[in-house]
């Protein structure tokens, strides 16, 4: 693999670690920020619901206009002009008076952080020689995935001000070592052969392209479970099991995170032996279920217990990283930026039903049950989604729809 191409890994590879980080530390500072905002303890759930839902509703919005960008204008217009956008909402948070302001802040910081990683899967996906395209995002995930870990050590460690101050500072010097990326070969050779690029009439066109496409959305519901629910409600779902000594939602990041760095390093490796990526999604998704359930067998024995669960269950959703570059080679050159990007904020954005769902049945079958529920839901949905999808490992990108 040539010089260009390894940048490109690298530059993205940071890109997704900052992405990551910014997402995250929401989850880790959503008490200390909001007490100090004034909010009532009684509110912190409802208004932590509020916050994740709005990040994420900027997310899925920022989904589409990143995805069209790139498709019009080039993947590497979606990688300069993400990170300025989430850079400077996450650094502006850390001076926000009031919720009604944060809410404001995170939903243009979910715009800016919805074009990152899907830009930079793409880029790398059509930069990369067929027979090693699990490999560049393998890398790209499994480095990414330690800016969760390193936001749940800053955010569990100093102030929520700060935490949010080094997000937007760690974003804006990023930017200079994008400067020596290359644009995606593919995209320039199809500038001049169609204008058609971006549009969203080509993604809906038929039942076919509708149906694969919500699949690869549903796939990404047991993700999201477990960083909405489970670990964003961490002390809830302790407090209804009665654990004396309950881990704190720094700890579960930390463990959960590093569980998923080798997941998404393994499950782009995994996919390059089987050579497919729907067996190696196949393998850890029934991992995933047998690691779920097992954790609310035996979650509220012990801290150590349930943070050693929520570690293997990162690693089973190691198969996200393979979903994303699944979804990068469905569909051709003149929209796959626009698929790629917006699939994986609709895949984010599944937070959001996920945790009404949570919030709606807790008053009528308690914590725990409802996070069960939920659980089984995502699980189901995403097997369901899984068997809709073409195998992908051999294709040829070079296409257009």
């Amino acid at each position: 693999m040539k010089r260009h191409i390894w940048l490109a890994i690298i530059a993205s590879a940071l890109g997704f670690f900052v992405d990551l980080y910014d997402i995250m530390i929401l989850s880790v500072v959503r008490k200390p920020s909001l007490l100090a905002m004034g909010v009532a303890e009684a509110d912190l759930l409802s208004k932590g619901v509020w916050l994740i839902n709005i990040q994420m509703a900027g997310m899925l919005l920022g989904g589409f206009i990143w995805g069209i960008i790139g498709d019009k204008m080039g993947r590497l217009s979606v990688l300069f002009g993400s990170i300025i956008l989430y850079s400077t909402a996450t650094f502006a948070n850390a001076y926000a008076p009031n919720f009604e302001i944060y809410l404001l802040l995170r939903f243009l910081a979910g715009i800016g952080l919805a074009g990152e990683l899907g830009a930079a899967i793409t880029l790398v996906t059509e930069q990369m020689p067929q027979k090693f395209r699990g490999i560049g995002p393998a890398i790209i995930g499994g480095c990414g995935m330690l800016g969760a870990i390193f936001g749940a050590f800053i955010g569990g460690k100093y102030s929520w001000q700060f935490t949010y101050q080094l997000g937007g500072g760690l974003g804006f010097v990023l930017l200079i070592l994008r400067l020596g990326v290359l644009e995606s070969g593919l995209f320039n050779e199809m500038k001049g052969k169609t204008s058609n690029r971006g549009d969203l009439r080509l993604l809906f066109k038929n039942k076919d392209y509708i149906k694969k496409y919500i699949s690869i959305c549903v796939l990404g519901f047991p993700v999201w479970y477990v960083n909405g629910v489970v670990m964003t409600f961490t002390p809830e779902i302790a407090k209804a099991w009665g654990m004396t000594q309950a881990p704190t939602v720094s700890e579960v990041v930390i463990y959960y995170f590093l569980g998923l760095t080798f997941g998404d390093l393994t499950g782009g490796f995994v996919s390059q032996y089987f050579q497919s990526r729907k067996k190696a999604i196949r393998l850890y998704l029934s991992l995933y279920a047998l690691a779920a359930i097992v954790f609310f067998v035996v979650g509220n024995q012990s801290a150590f217990i349930y943070k050693a669960l929520i570690l293997f269950l990162g690693f089973c959703v190691g198969y996200s990283i393979v979903l994303l570059t699944l979804a990068a080679e469905q569909y051709g050159t003149n929209i796959r930026a626009t698929v790629t990007t917006s699939s994986l904020n609709i895949l984010r954005a599944t937070v959001i039903p996920q945790t009404l769902l949570f919030e709606f049945l807790n008053p009528y079958i308690g914590t725990v049950n409802s996070a069960m529920a939920v659980g089984v839901v995502a699980i189901l949905l995403a097997f369901w989604g899984l068997s809709n999808l073409e195998e992908t490992f051999h294709k040829d990108l070079n296409y257009m729809e």
